[in-house]
């Protein structure tokens, strides 16, 4: 299908932005980003480049006269959602059945999309933290105030970002409360050390999913976007330690 109008190619580029743009807030690398909208313009023949940080899409393509028309979209929060990341990996192996009003309407569907309700988010953050505690060497007692742990950490996320709080405040003040309850657990006599609860319940805050990208996405030669997300992993990392050392240094006056 090709687009003569003007208004057919801005909509084309659009959804591929968008395509885009869900993709990278989702947490996929920056090459496949890049793939996924240049996948999209070649099936409505439109000649496309895009370029993709962790904080903006750039997609410019060419119509057939020459003229160049561009979009921007800014990125200001990336989270993990692989749920999304393989649905539209399924609309791209199926790109060719698409038309664009079709295509249109099935992204926007995927935007509004709520994966897992509240509960199920809860329950998940507090067994989580429970087995990580688990599988490091924790006991029973262990288990149970990591899970408890991974209650309090669902709420202060879910408050924080409510508030807009960015990510390297809300990893310090994890650390911080995740310590802080592991310690008064132990002065409390419910566990012997705080070690095992609060590294289990710490792990859901560890940036696992960025380090992955970011390796992948130097070894594929992105070294912009491999650089930023090699920075960002180690800032929530600094952050962590840096909130987990404020607390035991408070917890040593107790």
């Amino acid at each position: 299908m090709k687009f003569s109008n003007f208004l057919g190619l801005i909509k084309v580029l659009s959804t591929a932005n968008t395509i885009g743009k869900i993709l990278l807030t989702s947490g996929a690398e920056t090459y496949r980003v890049e793939e996924a909208i240049t996948l999209v313009c070649r099936r409505f023949d439109l000649k496309s480049e895009s370029f993709v940080t962790m904080t903006c899409v750039l997609t410019s393509a060419k119509k057939k006269d020459g003229e160049v028309i561009t979009e921007v979209n800014r990125i200001y929060s990336v989270s993990n959602n692989l749920n999304k990341i393989d649905r539209i990996h399924k609309i791209l192996l199926d790109i060719h059945k698409y038309e664009i009003d079709d295509l249109e309407k099935e992204i926007k569907k995927l935007q509004i999309q709520t994966v897992y309700k509240k509960k199920v988010l809860l329950i998940s953050y507090c067994f989580s933290a429970a087995f990580f505690s688990l599988l490091f060497d924790g006991k029973f007692r262990d288990f149970l105030v990591a899970g408890v742990g991974g209650v309090l950490i669902f709420y202060m996320a879910y408050f924080a970002n409510k508030l807009k709080l960015n990510n390297f405040f809300i990893n310090t003040l994890g650390g911080f409360l995740v310590t802080i309850f592991s310690s008064f657990a132990t002065k409390l006599g419910i566990v012997s050390t705080p070690s095992y609860s609060a590294i289990g319940t710490l792990m859901l805050l560890v940036p696992g999913l960025a380090l992955t990208n970011a390796i992948r996405d130097l070894i594929n030669g992105d070294l912009l976007a491999g650089t930023s997300r090699s920075i960002e992993a180690a800032l929530v990392g600094s952050a962590l330690a840096i909130g987990t050392g404020f607390a035991l240094f408070t917890m040593s006056y107790f």
